[in-house]
């Protein structure tokens, strides 16, 4: 006989079979006394943890079920996605219009703007001062210290009120006459507008400082020569150092110290330069006749060295062309190494190119040295700064720093600790006006300086502007403290906590830049509304004598 299986003593037992095979199962077991016995046992069972799953409800709080709101007809969730889809839409177009279209065509706008040759610029700027510099100087002197006089006079004036005092005010104005006068000229200053010659039978024993658009130096000079120009041609000798700004500079004599050039073509031609030479151009060519005495350092797109070299030769530029004779190791940091015939290098030859094709060495070429082929610290310069300890020792340092200056800031005026952004159009209008002074000083300090009088007054202006933009964020971070720490009255505690969230968040990736420069503005107009609320309120009286 088969008895029932302890699943359908279960099942039987909960009353979860069908009936047709209740009654099957049901004659069966009052047929066998061992399926009684188990059948028995299931519902001992059932019963047992269905008693023990029992839960006490009658004390349990009521459990209030939110209602979910009206399901949207098919009119309102067309326009919900309507709407939707066109939010995103606008938004999309504008990110491509605002922040696309218009930084491009700014920037081709700007790349197609007219900018004459840097070293234009250069010996223009340089003529410039040599020629009105002088000028300048002395009247921004004469300005300081006559303005220095004149509140002396007048502090003088305020104070004693008597005869006296006027008296006193005239010793000083004639002290301030006799010390504002024309200095005289240590140096020899030649300028013009077309051209300056030292000619063959001229020597100068001191050092000589010359502007022109030519200037030919057939002479000897005992000291230094500095000149400024477009064309420049030195055959004569100059004892000392020999420093140029110019287009054009051609070297034929003898430089008995240093050789500092910048120009857009720089030759030496038979030249002797007793020191280094340094160069900055775009061609630069030194003749098989030519000797350096020292080192040589050229950045430059095309270098070529036909003549000697005492020393090092350190070339940053596309193409470095040797055909002469170099003392000691060449460093070139090119594009191009083209070591021709009659190349000789003392010492080692170390390409940073990354590529051993890049050095065409002829076979009669010679390197005394190793010839070492290195490339550049391109790994350090993908590196995420985030994975530096640099980086992080920076913004310690920073934080440091800004706190004490933050707190030696708020300990003198004690009326920033308790300033507040506000919310809604008050945190806007904030903003507004710190980017109305984070763009209007410098350019209002720009149009002073076109004045001789406002020179200073700029200077003044610019200095006060770069202050106030570094304790922007100190206020900021001092507000943002006390949001922090709200029971807390310790100003240091405050503005650690502050500066602290400022600084991790202006270092936030892709945002961080957004994030320093909306700081900056809403800073920089918590700090002028400050100042404008403390200042004294005019009476009735003084807007009627105004």
């Amino acid at each position: 006989m088969n008895h029932l299986t302890p699943l359908q003593l279960s099942m039987l037992a909960d009353n979860a079979l069908p009936a047709d095979e209740v009654a099957v199962l049901t004659e069966h077991v009052e047929a066998c006394a061992t399926c009684q016995a188990n059948l028995a046992a299931a519902r001992n069972e059932a019963e047992l943890l269905t008693s023990a799953l029992q839960v006490e409800v009658a004390d349990a709080p009521e459990v209030v079920v939110p209602k979910f709101s009206r399901s949207l007809s098919l009119r309102d969730f067309v326009l919900a996605n309507l709407a939707t889809g066109l939010v995103i839409w606008l938004g999309q177009f504008l990110w491509r219009t605002l922040f696309g279209e218009l930084i491009v065509n700014a920037t081709t706008w700007v790349t197609s703007v007219y900018l004459p040759d840097i070293y234009a610029m250069t010996s223009a700027a340089a003529l410039y001062w040599l020629e009105e510099g002088t000028a300048m100087f002395d009247a921004y002197l004469g300005y300081v210290i006559f303005s220095l006089l004149a509140v002396t006079a007048v502090w003088l004036l305020l104070k004693y009120r008597a005869r006296a005092a006027t008296g006193a005010c005239l010793l000083v104005v004639a002290a301030g006459a006799s010390v504002v006068s024309d200095p005289a000229n240590a140096l020899e200053l030649r300028r013009d507008k077309d051209t300056v010659t030292v000619a063959k039978s001229e020597t100068i024993d001191d050092t000589l400082l010359v502007a022109a658009e030519t200037v030919l130096i057939e002479g000897d000079i005992a000291g230094d020569l500095v000149a400024a120009g477009n064309r420049i041609d030195v055959l004569g000798s100059v004892g000392g150092n020999l420093i140029t700004f110019a287009e054009s500079v051609t070297v034929r004599g003898k430089v008995g110290g240093l050789a500092l050039g910048a120009a857009e073509t720089y030759d030496l031609r038979g030249a002797t330069v007793g020191g280094d030479l340094w160069v900055a151009g775009e061609n630069v060519g030194i003749d098989q006749e030519a000797r350096v005495g020292r080192n040589l350092t050229v950045a430059s797109e095309t270098v070529s060295v036909e003549g000697a070299v005492a020393k090092d030769l350190h070339a940053f530029a596309e193409t470095v062309e040797l055909s002469g004779v170099l003392g000691e190791d060449l460093e070139a940091f090119t594009e191009q190494v083209r070591l021709l015939g009659s190349a000789q290098v003392g010492g080692d030859l170390r390409f940073r190119s990354g590529s051993e094709d890049r050095l065409h060495r002829a076979e009669t070429a010679q390197v005394t040295g190793n010839v070492e082929f290195l490339d550049l610290p391109e790994v350090l310069d993908d590196r995420s700064r985030y994975a530096t300890v640099e980086f992080y020792l920076w913004q310690v340092a920073r934080l440091i720093s800004a706190f004490l200056v933050g707190m030696a800031f708020l300990w003198a005026a004690a009326g920033f600790r308790s300033v507040s952004i506000g919310a809604g159009v008050d945190a806007l209008k904030t903003a507004g006006v710190g980017f109305l002074w984070l763009l209007g000083v410098p350019i209002a300090a720009i149009l002073v300086a076109f004045t001789l009088v406002g020179v200073p007054l700029s200077l003044i202006a610019v200095a006060a502007w770069m202050v106030a933009i570094y304790l922007a964020k100190i206020v900021v971070a001092a507000f943002v403290g006390r949001m922090l720490l709200r029971d807390s009255e310790s100003l240091p505690a405050t503005l650690l906590a502050g500066l602290a969230a400022v600084i991790v968040a202006v270092n936030l990736p892709f945002i961080g830049g957004f994030i320093s420069f909306i700081l900056t503005i809403i800073g920089l107009g918590l700090i002028v509304q400050y100042l404008i609320a403390a200042l004294p309120p005019r009476s009735s009286g003084d807007l009627a004598q105004a």
